[in-house]
C-alpha cells in the first residue's frame, strides 16, 4: 500500500492547484492526484471556449458582493489567492496575460492547454505522483485511526491502494459529465456525514420556443438588460445577448440564468444523489419562465416617446422600419415589429399614440418565454457541499478531521467571466496550504 502525506481526489484546476501547494511545502513524494479520466484537467481545456478566461482583474472586495450568503465563506480563499499572486505562478513559467472585455482574463497564447501544461510541469518538477483512470466512490474510502492514533484515510479499490493523513476533494460539479464532473465529489461528503445543497445547472442558455427569434441565429443583442420578476422585485443583469438555433445565449443570459435557477426549486439530483432524468427535472419547472429584454437601458419609456415625437415632424414619410435603427440592430427590426403588430412600411407621419406606446412600452419590456433550459450547455453546477459544515480559513470539514474541499464541488457558483475558474484556483491552494501546515 502507498503512503502519502496528502491524497487529493480530482485532477482539475482546484486539485492541481492543491497539490502544487501542499508538495511546494512538505516536499517530494508527499502529495498524489487521483483522477478518474486518462489525463489531467479534461474541463479545465475547455474553459473559455479553450481560451482559458482563468480569473477577472475585478477586484476582490467587488467580486465577493456576486457571492450573497457565500461572501465571507469565500474571502479568505480569495484574498490568499488574488489574482496577481495567482498570474504571477504562471508568469514564473513565462506565461503572459492581456485584459480583454469585461476585465477577463486571458492568456497571451489564448490557449487553454498552455495554462495545464504549466501546471502539469509544477506537477512533475515537485514530483507530484499521479494516478489516472482511478475513479474514486464514497465506499472506496476509509476513515479510521492508525497505530499511532492519528486519524489516516484508506482509499482502495481494484485501481489503486494508499493511505494518507489528509484528503482534499476536489472532483468538480456534475455538469459537462464527459469531463469527468458525474458528483462523485457529493456522494463521498455525503458518507462523511455532510449536506449536500439543491444541485442546479448554472450558466446555462434559454430554448425559446419562437422560430421567427430562432431564425436569426447569431445576431448579437449589444448592452441589454435582461430581467425577470420576484414577486415586485426586478433582478437584473446587463450584458450582451446572442440569439442562437435554440434561443438566447450570451453572457447577460447565462448570468440572469444563475440568478433565475437559484430562485427555482428544484434540483438535478435524487435522494440517492444520482442524475434525474430530463423528464424529471423538467417537471419541477422554474421559478418563473418569463423574462424581459430592455433594448435601451440608458434611456427611459417616457424619453423614448419623447423622442420619437420630436422626430415625426422631420421625418414624416421615413418607414418606421428605418427609424428603428436608432434603436435596434438592423436585422432585428422586423421581428421586433411583427411581434407588437405594427407594419415595418408604415410612415412615421402615419404613426399613431397607441403605437408609440407600444414601441416604447417594448423596447423596455419586451417578453419573452423560456421553454426549457439548455442544461448539456450548463457550464457550472450551483449547489455542493453545504458552506456552513466548513471551516471557511482552512476549508477543513467540521465534521471529519483531515477532510478538506475545493473548486465546484463546494456550494457557491459565479457569473460568466472567469469568476468559477478563479474560484477553483483560490480554493485548490488554500486547501493545500492549510492541509500540508497542519502536518509540518
Amino acid at each position: 500500500m502507498q503512503e502519502y502525506k496528502i491524497a487529493i481526489i480530482g485532477g482539475g484546476p482546484a486539485g492541481m492547484m492543491a497539490a502544487i501547494k501542499a508538495a511546494q511545502v512538505l516536499g517530494p513524494k508527499t502529495v498524489c492526484i487521483i483522477e478518474k479520466n486518462d489525463s489531467l484537467g479534461k474541463k479545465l481545456l475547455m474553459t473559455g471556449g479553450g481560451r482559458c478566461n482563468i480569473a477577472n482583474s475585478t477586484p476582490i472586495h467587488d467580486q465577493l458582493n456576486y457571492y450573497n450568503k457565500n461572501k465571507n465563506f469565500l474571502k479568505h480563499a480569495l484574498y490568499t489567492l488574488p489574482q496577481d499572486k495567482l498570474l504571477e505562478i504562471f508568469e514564473e513559467k513565462d506565461l503572459e496575460f492581456h485584459i480583454e472585455d469585461k476585465k477577463r482574463i486571458f492568456p497571451d497564447s489564448e490557449d487553454a492547454q498552455d495554462i495545464l501544461d504549466v501546471l502539469e510541469e509544477y506537477l512533475e518538477e515537485l514530483e507530484v505522483d499521479i494516478h489516472t483512470n482511478c475513479p474514486i466512490n464514497a465506499n472506496d474510502i476509509e476513515h479510521e485511526l492508525n497505530e499511532r492514533m492519528e486519524p489516516v484515510f484508506l482509499i482502495e479499490n481494484d485501481k489503486i491502494s494508499l493511505n494518507a493523513s489528509k484528503i482534499i476533494v476536489s472532483t468538480g460539479g456534475i455538469t459537462y459529465p464527459s469531463s469527468g464532473s458525474t458528483g462523485d465529489g457529493y456522494r463521498i461528503a455525503s458518507k462523511m456525514n455532510h449536506t449536500i445543497t439543491d444541485i442546479k445547472p448554472g450558466l446555462v442558455s434559454f430554448n425559446v420556443d419562437d422560430f421567427l427569434l430562432r431564425s436569426l441565429s447569431g445576431l448579437t443583442l449589444n448592452d441589454v438588460e435582461l430581467s425577470f420578476k420576484d414577486k415586485k422585485k426586478k433582478i437584473s443583469v446587463r450584458g450582451d445577448a446572442l440569439i442562437s438555433h435554440f434561443g438566447l445565449t450570451g453572457p447577460a443570459v447565462i448570468d440572469l440564468s444563475n440568478l433565475l435557477i437559484e430562485k427555482s426549486k428544484f434540483t438535478i439530483l435524487d435522494d440517492s444523489l444520482n442524475q434525474k432524468s430530463d423528464d424529471e427535472i423538467e417537471e419541477l419547472g422554474l421559478f418563473t419562465n418569463k423574462i424581459s429584454i430592455d433594448f435601451t437601458p440608458n434611456i427611459t419609456e417616457e424619453e423614448i416617446k419623447e423622442q420619437i415625437t420630436k422626430d415625426t415632424p422631420d421625418n414624416g414619410k421615413m418607414s418606421i422600419k428605418n427609424y428603428m435603427k436608432k434603436f435596434l440592430p438592423t436585422n432585428f427590426i422586423d421581428y421586433f415589429l411583427m411581434k407588437i403588430n405594427i407594419s415595418p412600411s408604415k410612415t412615421m407621419a402615419n404613426i399613431t399614440k397607441k403605437d408609440k406606446n407600444k414601441i416604447a412600452e417594448n423596447l423596455k419590456r419586451h417578453p419573452i418565454e423560456i421553454e426549457s433550459l439548455e442544461m448539456d450547455l450548463a457550464k457550472v453546477t450551483i449547489g455542493g457541499v453545504k458552506s456552513k459544515e466548513i471551516d471557511s480559513k482552512t476549508l477543513q470539514s467540521r465534521f471529519v478531521d483531515g477532510l478538506y474541499f475545493a473548486g465546484e464541488v463546494l456550494e457557491m457558483a459565479g457569473p460568466t467571466g472567469g469568476y468559477n475558474l478563479q474560484i477553483a484556483f483560490a480554493t485548490g491552494y488554500l486547501a493545500g496550504q492549510e492541509a500540508a501546515n497542519s502536518l509540518k
